[in-house]
């Protein structure tokens, strides 16, 4: 007999560890976007828990049968919230309603109507306690709610020795497995939240890395591009060089690689960075901007001068003819922004587009700039930038970024 018991309360164990650690395992680092759904396929896996738990009891005799849902009921109301607990003890009372109206019956209701109230308004002091604090609440909450069960439960059928033992092993047991569980979700808890952290320290260091390398390139073609005009206009160059160094000094800070700007502060780097081609190839460059000016919003810095200077040095200046670049920032649909480069130059074919993604990143080349942006964009909102091209009729590069305020993916 004492065999079966175990056997019943493991089987119980086992089925309340597969739907939590299913749940932990699948759904727990999704995005905090998609929370609410989130919270509801918790409160149905607990629910289904709760269900298989009384479905399953551990007969003491014909008429005692025990079963520890009180792990799942206090996990969901603990850890999500009132709507949860309240779903919880629904699913409890009815379910235990079909399975017979007797004494049992109304001491699991007036067990939960006492005891939810109590578990419900401690569930904000859980959420903002530290681990100990919360498995040490967790456990009060579980011997409280026990307690009144068998309290209430002599009330009804009667005081009886061997009835309170019995209990008193009941609690024992629920007590400990809350205290397991608990325990277990908070160590789970901290593995994803450190996971968590160290994916978001990787992709800052990367998105650093990134942005490093494009700073000393938009430097290096910027004053080479001056240096070609010292000899033959050099007043015209210092004014540029002049131009570029106080842009630089009040715009572009290298300490802090992480910080974000405006879309007016990166058309007005592209401005500076036009001046100075205009500057060498004169009436060969011509740009046109259709740019909604109204657009409030922060974005990565340099993430518009890479495909300006492609569109001009691979696209339209390997022509004697030169060409126009059209730069747009234009509202794609409510909560997505499009920033387009295009050019009419000489175009791409499709095995150079396709190229472009697998350039030797030691060599200098128009892949170059174009898969650096990529990963930075992917990095930061989770997709590449894409590329449209015809040979011998232009080149559209172009990406979106969500309105809402910036968030890492997977951070």
């Amino acid at each position: 007999m004492s065999m079966n018991i175990v056997k019943d309360f493991l089987l119980q164990l086992a089925i309340i560890a597969t739907l939590v650690f299913t749940f932990q395992t699948f759904f727990a680092t999704k995005s905090m976007r998609n929370k609410q759904h989130i919270g509801v396929i918790q409160a149905v896996l607990l629910a289904v828990a709760i269900v298989l738990c009384m479905s399953f009891p551990a007969y003491i005799t014909a008429n005692v049968r025990l079963d520890i849902r009180i792990v799942p009921l206090l996990l969901g109301a603990l850890y999500g919230g009132w709507r949860t607990g309240i779903f919880l003890s629904a699913t409890i009372i009815l379910y235990r309603l079909l399975l017979g109206a007797d004494l049992g019956l109304y001491t699991t209701i007036v067990t939960l109507v006492v005891s939810m109230p109590v578990i419900l308004t401690s569930q904000k002091s859980f959420q903002h306690g530290g681990k100990n604090k919360r498995i040490k609440l967790a456990l009060l909450l579980s011997i409280f709610y026990c307690l009144v069960g068998i309290a209430f439960g002599s009330i009804i059928g009667g005081v009886f020795i061997k009835t309170l033992l019995i209990n008193l092993i009941h609690v024992c047991i629920a007590t400990l497995a809350v205290w397991l569980f608990t325990s277990l979700n908070e160590t789970i808890k901290e593995i994803l939240l450190k996971n968590q952290q160290l994916q978001s320290a990787a992709k800052d260091a990367e998105i650093s890395f990134l942005r490093s390398q494009i700073n000393p390139h938009f430097l290096y073609n910027s004053l080479n591009s001056i240096a070609a005009l010292c000899i033959d206009e050099p007043q015209k160059a210092e004014a540029l060089t002049l131009d570029l160094s106080q842009y630089m000094q009040s715009r572009f800070n290298f300490k802090h690689m992480d910080t974000f700007t405006t879309i007016e502060n990166e058309l007005e780097l592209v401005e500076i960075y036009l001046n100075i081609e205009r500057a060498r190839f004169g009436t060969r460059l011509a740009v046109e901007y259709d740019v909604d000016r109204q657009l409030a919003m922060c974005i990565p810095p340099l993430i518009l001068q890479p495909l300006v200077e492609n569109a001009i040095r691979h696209g339209l200046m390997t022509t004697l003819g030169g060409g126009t670049v059209i730069i747009s920032i234009k509202k794609e649909t409510d909560d997505v922004v499009r920033f387009a480069v295009e050019d009419n130059g000489i175009g791409m074919s499709t095995s150079t587009q396709e190229h472009i993604w697998h350039v030797d990143e030691t060599k200098q080349g128009i892949g170059i700039g174009l898969q650096n942006l990529s990963q930075r964009m992917e990095l930061l909102y989770g997709q590449r930038i894409h590329i449209e091209s015809t040979e011998g009729i232009g080149t559209k590069v172009f990406f979106d970024i969500p309105v809402k305020p910036f968030e890492l993916i997977g951070g």
